[in-house]
């Protein structure tokens, strides 16, 4: 069995290269686009990653489909995998859906190898996005990156 931390490095590599591709693709379209719906949104204090254990998950998974990580059989998740890289605030509150340019799979195809591996879904169901939508698990992770993003936008422009 691998150590927790030969577990973890991947996966924070992971979202590392998340933030790398998404700066890369949208830069100042994203960030302009994100500031407009985020008037009142103020920093946020830490960030909360959010691992899963699939053997807990899987097991109560009555229904395959070819998004749910656990219906791969042996290539199924074996470790933890993230559930999210959240932001958050001190008071226990966390910032609210942001807009920002639509969810696009084709944007984040060179990673979807990495993605299915240590960010997999672990359900067939759609999970929300902002405004009520349904879409991809990952759609509905961006769609809560997409404040701090702004936040660290903001930050980096000014030091």
């Amino acid at each position: 069995m691998a150590s927790p931390n030969r577990e973890v490095l991947p996966l924070i590599s992971l979202l590392f290269s998340l933030f790398c591709l998404i700066e890369t693709n949208y830069g100042e379209s994203i960030v302009s686009t994100v500031n407009e719906g985020l008037e009142a949104q103020r920093e946020f204090d830490y960030f909360l990653l959010s691992l899963q254990w699939p053997g807990t998950v899987c097991r109560r998974t009555r229904h395959c489909c070819a998004s749910n990580g656990c219906c791969r059989r042996s290539n199924a998740p074996a470790g933890f995998t993230i559930h999210g890289l959240w932001s958050n605030y001190n008071d226990g509150t966390w910032p609210a859906c942001c807009s920002g340019p639509s969810f696009d799979i084709k944007e984040i195809s060179p990673l979807l190898e990495g993605l299915q591996k240590y960010w997999p879904s672990l359900s067939c169901s759609s999970s929300s996005t902002c405004h009520s939508k349904k879409g991809l698990f990952w759609a509905h992770e961006r769609s809560m990156g997409l404040a701090h993003l702004q936040l660290l936008e903001m930050n980096t422009a000014i030091s």
